[in-house]
This record gives C-alpha cells, structure tokens and sequence, in this order.
C-alpha cells in the first residue's frame, strides 16, 4: 500500500483545521476554554497554522486526574488548542490507518466498538459450541499489561514510518509523544495510582485522554495483529484495543501461540502479556470488553451491575436534593437501561424499574 504524502500540507491547511476546530469543539461549544479559542477564531487558526508551518508548535500544559471505574487510571486532558491539533492528525491520519486494519480490530474505529467485539467473540464461541469436537477447543483471553503506559516512543515513531516518510509529521508525532515536561510512563509493575510524578518515564508511555494516543495505540498494536493472522494465521482471533480473544483447538496449541504472542510482543515491541492471562474451555465464557461472553449469550458482568446500581442510586440522591435537573438524570437513566438492551440483563432492568424513581424532597 502506497505511504501517505504531503501530510504537511493537508494537515496545515486552513481547511483541515477549521473542520478540526469544529470536530474539537463539537457538543463542547459552551465550555470557557472553547469560547476563549471561537472569540478570535481566524486569528488563533492561523496563529496554529503558522506555529505548525515553521515546527515551533509545542505542546500545552496537561490537566491530569484519576478515574477508578472500570479501573484506576491517570488521564491527562489538554487544552482546547492543542486537541484542535489532534483532531487535525487525525482527519489526514486514521482515513489511511483504518484501511490498513484487520477486519476484527474494533477499538477507537468508526462502526466498531465494545458491543460490535463482544458480539463477533459471542458469535463464534457460539461456533465452536455447536462442534462434535467443541471439548477439545479452548479460549484464549489476553491483554497487555500497562499498555498506555508502555508504549516505546522509538518503536512507536518507527511504526509511523510505515505510513509514511514525511519528516515534518514524524517529528510532530515526537513532540506529542517524547514531552519533555510531562512523564507518561510507569516502570515495570508499578500502577498508575501509586506511583509519584517524579518516577513516571519520559521515554514510554502515551497519555490517556489524547486522540493522538488512541490511534497510535491501535497502529502499535496492529503490527500484533498481522503477526496473528498473518504469521500464526489464526482465524478466530478479535482485539479490542490491548485486550484480544483467540480460539483454538487443543490446550496444547494455545499454550504455543500464547508463548509466541508473548515472545513477539517483548521483542518487537517491547510489551508484556498481563499476569491475568488466561486460557480457558471455550464453552465456559469469559469476561471480554464489559460483558460476560458465553453460548448463551451476553450477560453484563457483576462489577458492571454493582456499578449502573451504585451510579443510579447516587443520581436519584442528586435529583431528590435539588442537584440536578429531571432532563440530565432521566439521560443518565437511558444510558444504564441502553446498556441492558443488548444483552441478558432482565433482572438489572427489573431492579432498575422497581427500585429507581426521581422525586424531589419536599422543603422542611
């Protein structure tokens, strides 16, 4: 496939960053920030262009703060000129990047997602449960450790070299990935809730939160995904960003592939399997992408269910005191019940309805 070219020029016409300003700015219009950038809007885009022309952009100051659900993670959101910038790469970026994916890669893609990848791995765990041989196949279900976290700049920028030569856009993608104000990986075994700033690395890691993290994670690890199907040749194999399902048939095989996946990640590309990984009955199920995957069906996992109960209760608690309005806690509600539309979840939408009502508490 033939590189990508004149990316200078597509990403720094006014064109691209005008759509880019409006994709950053979509459904966000009202926040200070983006008022701030719109009050001088011709005036800051061509102050943009010109910085992004002449290779003196750099990259603004991060907001950082920590999430708990699904799992501890360190986010790190930039200001609103800076993911004008994002959006700018990945206009001219992920167009090309998106045709040179596999089929089954479904994170941060346009139609694909958690539902599409629970639903493919459903479909073929169904399969494998209507075999006469089904005992003898098994399900392998990995992810990679710290992956954010553990990205290597150097292998990172030399995947980008197989988009393409351009050296202006290869050096604006190092400026975004090697900041040198601004730490983003961990050590090895170290997590991101108990580890100070002073002991992040510069020299791996991409933040959680950038755009630009998110396509660079899924090219990174689409080299994985060649070697997969095109060297091992697995037919049932499905990632959703780092984690991935793979079926085979015989223990004894999975055990091989599992170590040349481990293999091929420590040395290509400088990562490592979780210690979660596991290999399991294919007909036992597993936890994939926020559901539980079974023959039977998709079921929302307990952690899951604990949660929209937790996020529920805690709404109709805001609403009862006057916090928020009926529109915006009658929104997060359809979220929660959408989220058991697509699934086996009978049971949470029965709690929900007997359990969950929004009424004001009468003043004293």
């Amino acid at each position: 496939m033939e590189k990508l070219q004149h990316l200078k020029e597509r990403i720094c016409s006014f064109e691209n960053l005008y759509a880019a300003y409006e994709d950053a700015a979509k459904e966000k219009h009202y926040r200070e920030d983006v008022l701030a950038f719109t009050f001088n809007l011709e005036e800051n885009l061509f102050d943009l262009q010109k910085d992004l022309l002449d290779g003196t952009y750099t990259v603004g100051p991060y907001r950082e703060f920590y999430v708990k659900y699904p799992k501890p993670r360190l986010i790190m959101a930039l200001g609103f000129r800076d993911r004008v910038v994002q959006w700018a790469i990945y206009r001219q970026l992920n167009p090309y990047a998106d045709k040179r994916f596999i089929q089954h890669s479904y994170g941060c893609r346009k139609n694909k997602g958690t539902l599409p990848a629970a639903r493919c791995l459903l479909n073929w765990v169904q399969l494998i449960s209507r075999k006469p041989d089904t005992r003898d196949w098994v399900l392998i279900k990995c992810d990679v450790s710290k992956y954010f976290y553990r990205v290597d700049h150097k292998i990172a920028l030399d995947v980008y070299r197989d988009y393409t030569d351009d050296e202006w856009f290869l050096r604006l993608m190092s400026v975004i990935l090697n900041n040198p104000d601004v730490p983003f990986g961990l050590p090895p075994g170290a997590s991101a809730n108990d580890c100070p700033k002073e002991k992040r690395l510069y020299d791996v890691g991409m933040p959680i939160g950038n755009l630009t993290s998110q396509e660079t994670a899924n090219i990174y690890l689409n080299r994985l995904d060649q070697y997969c199907k095109h060297i091992l040749g697995l037919h049932y194999y499905v990632r959703y960003m780092d984690d991935f399902c793979i079926l085979v048939k015989g223990r004894e095989e999975a055990r091989r592939i599992m170590a040349q996946i481990d293999v091929f990640l420590r040395d290509e590309l400088h990562l490592d399997l979780s210690p979660k990984s596991q290999i399991v009955p294919a007909t036992q199920g597993c936890e994939f992408v926020g559901y539980r995957v079974t023959p039977h069906g998709l079921r929302l996992r307990k952690k899951t269910i604990r949660h929209i109960k937790s996020c529920l209760k805690h709404i109709s608690e805001l609403y009862a005191a006057n916090a928020i309005s009926y529109d915006s806690a009658m929104q997060s509600l359809q979220s929660y019940m959408g989220m058991t539309v697509n699934c086996n979840a009978h049971s949470v939408r029965l709690w929900i309805e007997r359990n969950i009502a929004f009424q004001r508490k009468e003043a004293a």
